[in-house]
């Protein structure tokens, strides 16, 4: 069923396009070009537009009947029928009625019968006058058909202020390919009437319609490529996904026919057409019709290029888009240009082949302005580039799996990293130790020793990197596969502990003092305080701050106090103050004797003090974990865009029991401009 949807979709795109192509080709191209020859070729006209009203009827008849298949397969595909049993009442109904593709078939149904309409009048008034008006209103007709198709697309899949826009430059990207390609036929049957004839005023017409669809064309092809690089954008989003899913693998056949058949349509506009044009047909009769059946040949190698994408088209039509399916990188390598940071010989090496590859490429674009010495000159530039590239990439590349560029299937979540500090300890721990450092009890002997997933190359591998690595285990160490005791869920729990046990070695320097630099990600958080109010930590982003406190009685009594009185100030201020104990049952009760405007945190409170404890490691503690290993107390101030900015520990310098001290900063935060985005939901 597949095939035949994707025929199906092939047929009826290629019929509206043929469409398309024949109104705008005689509207905007013919009727001018025979005009301009004079009205002693204007009987040759008629006949032309009758011939293309035939071609533009049975393309309407085409893309109706397709229309039909396409709705009796998806309403088996919404149905998991077969085809036999598909077409009921009710499923035609449901479809037809209750989803976006039913509903935007009927709005084209309506455009299609109002086509129907303007050319059975338009065969009733030809021979008795030019139906200019009926042209306009058929190609306008014509055309929201053709731009509705973006309705149902996968473009149409977005809300709101994106959805207008996404689908606007779909539409404008199906318009534009139709005008160029669907216009081509139209002419190479125009330029063979006039090869036939070998009449000059055909020579006229036919260098009059080939000067003005260079121009469609060109304008056609330039909206094509801003259009189809913001929809590749929308749909794909990168290079993993471009080359390691089978829609992104379609978008580069379907980019790999159109440069040929660019490259011809650039021949037609800069060699064939000035020749054309000063070429008079009563000059050199022999020399104009041979330009003419050139010209004839490159447009129908066009057409059949243009087919032939339109049915890679149709198979992209129904394959999920690359930016939804997670990619299989295909290469054992990847470029890594953070590589160069602090690796001179590395940095120097890249920018020897950055220069070459520039100087190649300079030399391959002056050939064009030198004719005599292009050859030699195209051949420099494409040898210097290519060298360029052997100097440079070889030293970014690094070691890439299939799952390098994978997508995280969990979000960056208390939930999960307490899930993931769980398996650890249980799975890791013995080899990597307690904190981390490679130091277990089991790593001793081993040869190489196990990796410290506190150091700096923990974050310079991707997540898919690390969910390989548990996954299928790594070859030449001790470091064994988890895909048969871990689930996939419980691996990217694991990723995600380490993406936080990594994060908290870099944030030893962390200090009440807001950092400059926004980069250490709050994970996310469920809470549920007394009040039974239940939110995420992500529900503030743009709202409020938050000082998230992580508390134990009777040791934080005092603090809990202090920052009672001082509630009122923070909430001015846009802070929200989140107070998580330690054990939320045992000291609900302790909690409300003293302390009765903080919010108390009670459901989630295990998860996120779990997780952000994990932050607790300072400079007084390098190496190792913190003793006692439950912190009596710890406070951050986390911005509203989700990025932990300042860290207080009891103990550690004065800090923040000054609140005052505390509102300064909050103060700094409130008058800072956001630097960097707010933070994905998941690790990479």
């Amino acid at each position: 069923m597949t095939s035949l949807a994707s025929l199906s979709r092939f047929f009826h795109l290629g019929a509206l396009v043929l469409l398309v192509g024949v109104f705008s080709f005689v509207l905007l191209i013919a009727r001018p070009a025979y005009k301009k020859a004079g009205p002693q070729i204007w009987p040759a006209f008629e006949r032309f537009d009758r011939s293309q009203f035939k071609l533009a009827l049975w393309s309407l008849v085409g893309s109706f009947l397709f229309s039909l298949l396409g709705l009796w397969l998806q309403i088996a595909t919404v149905t998991g029928r077969s085809l036999n049993q598909a077409l009921t009442l009710d499923a035609i109904g449901g479809v037809l009625t209750g989803t976006q593709y039913g509903m935007v078939w009927i709005d084209r149904l309506g455009l299609t019968s109002l086509l129907a309409g303007v050319l059975l009048i338009q065969a009733r008034e030809q021979g008795r006058k030019d139906p200019f008006a009926l042209r306009v209103v058929g190609m306008a007709l014509a055309a929201g058909l053709i731009m509705t198709l973006a309705l149902s697309g996968h473009l149409a899949a977005a809300e709101g202020r994106t959805l207008l826009i996404q689908v606007a430059i779909d539409a404008l990207h199906l318009l534009a390919a139709a005008i160029w390609l669907g216009g081509l036929l139209p002419l190479a049957i125009l330029l063979g009437w006039a090869r036939r004839t070998g009449n000059p005023l055909a020579g006229v017409v036919a260098q009059e319609a080939t000067r003005r669809f260079s121009l469609l064309g060109l304008v056609s092809v330039s909206s094509l490529i801003v259009t189809g690089v913001l929809n590749a954008w929308n749909l794909v989003g990168g290079i993993a996904p471009l080359v390691g899913t089978a829609y992104g693998r379609l978008l580069l056949i379907k980019l790999s026919l159109l440069l040929p058949l660019m490259g011809l349509a650039a021949l037609n506009l800069l060699r064939l057409k000035p020749r054309l044009l000063a070429a008079s047909a009563q000059e050199s009769i022999l020399e104009f019709m041979g330009l003419l059946s050139r010209l004839k040949r490159n447009v129908v190698a066009e057409a059949s290029l243009g087919a032939t994408i339109l049915l890679i088209v149709g198979a992209m039509g129904i394959t999920p888009p690359a930016r939804h399916i997670q990619p299989n990188w295909p290469f054992s390598f990847r470029w890594n240009w953070d590589l160069m940071k602090g690796a001179p010989k590395i940095r120097s090496q890249v920018n020897a082949g950055k220069a070459l590859a520039s100087l190649g490429l300079l030399t391959f674009c002056a050939a064009a302005f030198r004719r005599r010495q292009r050859p030699w000159m195209m051949g420099v530039g494409l040898t210097t580039l290519g060298y360029g590239c052997v100097v440079a990439l070889p030293a970014l590349s690094i070691d890439a799996y299939p799952t390098t560029y994978r997508r995280p299937s969990v979000p960056y979540h208390a939930i999960s990293v307490a899930n993931g500090t769980r398996l650890y300890q249980e799975s890791c721990a013995v080899c990597h130790g307690v904190a981390g450092y490679g130091d277990g009890a089991g790593a001793q002997g081993l040869k190489p020793k196990p990796a410290n997933l506190t150091a700096k190359h923990t974050g310079d591998h991707t997540a898919g990197d690390l969910f390989w690595w548990l996954t299928e285990g790594i070859k030449g160490t001790a470091m064994p596969g988890f895909k048969d005791s871990l689930n996939e869920e419980e691996r990217w729990d694991l990723i995600n502990f380490i993406r936080t046990l990594a994060a908290a070695e870099q944030a030893r320097p962390m200090a009440p003092l807001v950092e400059p630099g926004p980069w250490l990600v709050a994970p996310d958080f469920v809470y549920r305080t007394v009040e039974a109010e239940g939110k995420t930590l992500k529900d503030h982003r743009g709202e409020k701050a938050i000082l998230l406190v992580l508390f134990t009685l009777p040791h934080s009594q005092v603090r809990l106090e202090q920052l009672e009185q001082a509630y009122r100030r923070l909430s001015s201020a846009g802070v929200e103050v989140l107070a998580v104990p330690w054990q939320a049952r045992e000291i609900r009760s302790q909690f409300g004797r003293t302390v009765r405007l903080l919010p108390l945190v009670t459901d989630g409170s295990q998860e996120i003090f779990a997780t952000y404890t994990i932050f607790r490691r300072t400079l007084t503690q390098e190496g190792t974990l913190p003793d006692p290993p439950i912190p009596r107390h710890m406070e951050f101030l986390i911005d509203r865009q989700g990025y932990a900015r300042a860290r207080w520990v009891p103990g550690d310098g004065a800090g923040w029991a000054n609140p005052d001290l505390l509102l300064r900063e909050i103060d700094r935060l409130n008058k800072e401009m956001p630097s960097v985005s707010a933070p994905d939901e998941h690790v990479h």
